[in-house]
């Protein structure tokens, strides 16, 4: 068997780097007094613009280049998946040839006065974008070896997370040429970062919801413990006790949830509707409906950068991807897989049901400090109650993302990417000027459509 790389496997790696390349080296438009710049000095130097570019989509052409290069990875390590690259690559080309397409919508306005000024970069960006796309045509018409079942394109986007990728890029795309400032920086980093603790608390319901469980008081529980972490950095207390007392807290609630489910029996949903109201009313009692402020400066986490990427962000990838791989890897991991997919197989195999449950409770409400964390450090008050239907959008978060309400299934990565969608939807509706109350709505229609779905395929798999 040859081990040569072949140039269509190469492809889309080439168009990654033509993309970046573009991006940051070649001279993208000559401004009269600045001379050639490029994307990147134009989109750093709006106030020097004299032309006022339309620089707002220009962020999809790094974000294109990423997935391009990401793609490129995935099909030079495994050499079957060369359809499934190409469309990836493809859905890059696509999000390039958007920001064309915004680019020209603004122009138009303006009688297209400036486009004679546009250097070879601008050129090359609409080439690579073309390339992009038409070489998923060909590699549809190309003949090829027969591969398996589980490498053809239509298994690989048949899964919750590429349709979730799918149905994000679409949005973009639509809202972004309905509105392109919704492209903007500033929004984009709006949607990641203000709410990535809803994600990392997705994680821990994730895992709940796998075995076969559910918390409906992980909002009242967030208030909570963004509340015990307010009130003592403000008393003094050194900042990073107040960053961990909500990890310690929130892992105490969830092993009494834990132990109450476990051994007494109580069904979980029973168990944490009533620890909701608890949590409601001590946060009520505690706070007498006082806001907290006078946080000191170092407190702020959610308010930082790492590398240039925002703190918030940088917890949400990291934290996703490092459960996803413990799920898959640990044995305590499948074992919560094993007790959600069958109680009674998962007890002939060895496995506690009780020790399990007390443990999946415990790390949802570590997850659930970690995310309080978050919250109550993005802003410079910490409100003395959750945000309304917190508990909503993390479970709607994780049910979206592929979680079966039955338990058994599900990836934690997928409810990362369904807290993304469902915030991005909330805020192209402003953008579209639809009322953004109409999001409740969308979160039970999305809820009861993967319900269905899962059903459906669960009812297939037992034929």
């Amino acid at each position: 068997m040859s081990s040569r790389i072949s140039p269509v496997s190469l492809l889309p790696l080439l168009l990654s780097i033509g993309l970046v390349a573009a991006y940051w080296f070649l001279p993208f438009v000559t401004q009269p007094l600045l001379g050639p710049s490029t994307v990147a000095e134009v989109n750093a130097s709006r106030d020097a613009n004299e032309f006022e570019l339309e620089t707002n989509g220009v962020q999809l052409i790094l974000f294109a280049a990423l997935i391009t290069g990401i793609a490129g990875v995935w099909g030079l390590v495994n050499p079957k998946l060369t359809r499934a690259v190409g469309a990836v690559t493809a859905l890059g080309g696509v999000l390039v040839l958007t920001y064309f397409a915004v680019f020209f919508i603004g122009y138009l306005k303006d009688e297209g006065t400036y486009l004679g000024a546009m250097g070879a970069g601008f050129w090359l960006l609409l080439a690579l974008g073309t390339v992009m796309v038409l070489q998923a045509v060909l590699q549809a018409v190309m003949p090829r070896p027969a591969v398996p079942a589980q490498y053809r394109l239509s298994s690989l986007l048949a899964n919750q997370e590429s349709a979730i990728v799918l149905a994000l890029t679409l949005l973009l795309v639509t809202v972004g040429l309905s509105n392109p400032r919704f492209l903007a920086e500033r929004n984009l980093l709006d949607i990641l970062q203000g709410n990535a603790y809803i994600a990392v608390a997705a994680i821990g319901m994730s895992m709940v919801i796998i075995t076969g469980n559910i918390d409906i008081s992980v909002g009242s529980l967030i208030g909570l413990l963004a509340v015990v972490s307010g009130r003592l950095v403000v008393s003094d207390v050194p900042v990073v006790v107040a960053w961990l007392a909500p990890l310690v807290v929130g892992a105490g609630v969830g092993a009494i949830i834990g132990g109450l489910v476990a051994y007494l029996r109580i069904p979980s949903i029973v168990v944490t509707l009533g620890m909701l109201s608890i949590l409601k009313g001590i946060l009520i009692i505690w706070t007498s409906g006082q806001r907290i402020t006078g946080m000191p400066e170092a407190y702020y986490l959610a308010q930082g950068r790492l590398l240039n990427i925002p703190v918030p962000v940088v917890f949400m990838v990291v934290l996703t991807l490092l459960t996803a791989l413990w799920l898959r890897y640990s044995g305590l991991g499948r074992a919560f897989y094993a007790l959600g997919g069958n109680p009674e197989a998962a007890r002939l195999s060895g496995f506690s049901q009780t020790r399990l449950t007390m443990q999946v409770f415990v790390l949802n409400g570590i997850f659930a400090g970690i995310a309080a964390v978050l919250y109550a450090t993005q802003l410079n008050v910490i409100q003395p109650t959750p945000p309304t239907s917190l508990e909503l959008f993390v479970i709607t978060s994780a049910v979206v993302g592929g979680v079966s309400i039955l338990g058994g299934t599900g990836t934690v990565i997928g409810a990362m990417l369904a807290a993304v969608l469902l915030n991005t939807i909330r805020s192209g509706m402003i953008f579209v000027n639809v009322s953004p109350f109409w999001i409740q709505a969308v979160q039970g229609v999305l809820i009861l459509a993967t319900v269905l779905v899962d059903l459906v395929r669960r009812n297939r798999q037992m034929v």
